[in-house]
């Protein structure tokens, strides 16, 4: 771990770490193209610095380029680039003479004692990229799509596999994988994802970059459809909420009024003050929710008019790649194959950062017979759909 001294002279490093990761990279991935590129590891900035006295390991000039793939990943998930310090991480066990963590809940964290490096969103971005990635194949295949794509029905991620030997890839539900009483195989072949997304983002791309009203318009209408008619019952609510808030106040200091000159009677002012106390915390409650959910439908507004600021950079995009797709895409899920009289039809839905699920895409797919037998036409669409 770099200390606070080291951060901002080898700042850019860090920056580029987290750039690399928020794009798809996993810590192996990073720390190879750091050799590759020869960008210098911590351990020789703290010995550079005389922090750490690190001679042996650098007698030989190239281990100065040696990053593991763990201090990549224990930068990442460092709260030290946000700005914050954390304290009494690890405790010695005397008996042993060693060291052991100590729960996160008992450690010491210090917020904003620093200029942060990154942001809360880039660093919240990479560290939920590295949970979620996965070793796809036992080659060295990376699929741009690591972390993204998800069982349209169980929700769990869809591991990578391999089908007819080694001539095609498709994914599968891994829940299913482990028991397939448990969810059905939601499989869909590498190729049918690739161009299925690719269509997808080339057309909403190229409607934000021509309309980009009418991709606003889209973004909110599919994320709830009921938006503007919700955004409006909200408004017209709240204003009566806020004029009777105002009408009970203004009857309270008649009623004080009243009670002061004799026109009301104790237990009546009593009563008087319970019920209009009551209306009161009921209606400070329903302004409270209104003013929450009218700041919802400009939050979805806001998010819509980003989500097709961003897809009009993208128009006229021919090819995909983890850096794209991370920028343009949370998640893809991967709906059940259906058998029809034309074949075989897919569906997948896509959450785009900022717009959300904009809808579905449904696609023929692609039929391949299984090597292990021969099968009819009747018995391959029942494996593809099973």
């Amino acid at each position: 771990m770099l200390s606070a001294v080291s951060i901002m002279a080898s700042s850019w490093i860090v920056k580029r770490i987290f750039e690399y990761a928020n794009a798809g990279m996993g810590p192996n991935k990073i720390a190879t193209l750091f050799r590759q590129e020869q960008v210098p590891c911590p351990s020789w900035w703290l010995h550079q610095r005389g922090e750490k006295q690190y001679q042996k390991r650098f007698e030989r000039p190239a281990n100065k380029y040696e990053w593991s793939h763990t201090v990549i990943r224990n930068i990442i998930s460092n709260p030290l680039y946000l700005g914050h310090t954390v304290m009494c991480k690890t405790e010695i066990v005397f008996k042993v003479g060693k060291f052991k963590k100590v729960p996160e809940a008992e450690q010491i964290r210090v917020e904003n004692t620093h200029e942060p490096l990154v942001s809360q969103e880039v660093f919240d971005g990479a560290n939920a990229k590295i949970l979620s990635r996965r070793r796809d194949t036992t080659d060295n295949f990376v699929s741009i799509f690591s972390g993204l794509v998800k069982c349209g029905t169980c929700g769990k991620a869809l591991g990578l596999r391999y089908w007819t030997g080694k001539r095609h890839r498709v994914y599968v539900c891994t829940t299913y994988a482990h028991n397939t009483k448990a969810c059905t195989d939601h499989r869909i072949f590498y190729d049918d994802l690739y161009d299925a997304v690719l269509a997808d983002i080339q057309y909403h791309a190229q409607l934000a970059y021509e309309d980009r009203d009418k991709a606003v318009a889209l973004a909110i209408r599919m994320n709830d459809k009921a938006e503007g008619s919700r955004a409006k019952s909200s408004e017209g609510k709240l204003k009566q909420a806020r004029k009777r808030y105002d009408e009970v106040t203004r009857m309270f200091d008649r009623l004080y009024e009243d009670s002061l000159s004799g026109r009301i009677s104790n237990d009546n002012f009593t009563r008087l003050v319970d019920k209009y106390q009551a209306e009161q915390a009921q209606l400070l409650e329903q302004i409270d929710a209104l003013e929450r959910a009218m700041q919802e439908v400009r939050d979805t507004r806001q998010n819509a008019i980003q989500w097709a600021d961003l897809m009009a950079e993208y128009a006229g995009i021919q090819e995909l790649t983890a850096e794209n797709l991370n920028l343009l895409v949370e998640r893809i899920e991967v709906c059940d194959r259906a058998a029809t009289d034309d074949g075989v039809e897919q569906t997948i839905r896509i959450c785009y950062r900022f717009g959300g699920y904009i809808g579905e895409r449904c696609f023929r797919a692609r039929v391949l017979k299984h090597p292990s037998r021969k099968r009819g036409a009747d018995d391959e669409k029942a494996l593809l759909v099973s």
